[in-house]
């Protein structure tokens, strides 16, 4: 044991074995007292059954069945779809975001917006038209010549033209 003393390695380890005697003693005392607790509830069959009691009703709700595990994997399979859109939704989400809080850009939205469709013009003309409409309000029949009026109108030439135009496209791409 003496000559194991005179190697300085020895006695160095030695002395941190001793320095740090107090710290391993208060560990060892905090791992007996768990040991005990763990002990006294093992022992305890009553704690033990209200413990499991619990933990089953609260986990009830969170059974799996096969159909919970076919769906999971299911969506683990799409995960990087979902993030892809994911990230695209978000980046909308931002810049619409954006351009809300920030004034003038919406303000510039709104005037692009009255200049494709031109609501004003149509609010205009809707209540002009139904002003007339009841002001000179025709009770006689409509005859056929009124018709054949109404389809000269340039108006509903252009639009009979273009639905002719939408079916003729529609027909090709069937």
């Amino acid at each position: 044991m003496l000559q194991l003393l005179e190697n300085d390695e020895q006695r160095e380890a030695l002395r941190y074995f001793v320095e740090k005697l107090p710290q391993l003693k208060e560990a060892m005392e905090s791992v007996e007292e768990k040991i005990a607790v763990v002990q006294h509830v093992m022992n305890d069959k009553q704690s033990l059954e209200a413990l499991f009691t619990e933990f089953e009703e609260k986990a009830a709700p969170f059974r799996l069945t096969s159909e919970h595990l076919e769906a999971l994997a299911t969506l683990i399979q799409m995960l990087p779809t979902l993030v892809q859109w994911l990230q695209k939704a978000e980046e909308f989400i931002s810049f619409a975001t954006s351009v809300i809080n920030d004034r003038e850009s919406m303000a510039y939205a709104i005037q692009g917006a009255k200049d494709i469709v031109p609501i004003e013009k149509g609010l205009t003309v809707l209540r002009e038209t139904n002003e007339r409409f009841q002001r000179e309000r025709d009770s006689s029949t409509v005859s056929l010549l009124r018709i054949y009026r109404l389809l000269k109108h340039p108006l509903i030439q252009d639009g009979v033209k273009y639905i002719e135009t939408l079916l003729d496209v529609a027909s090709k791409h069937k």
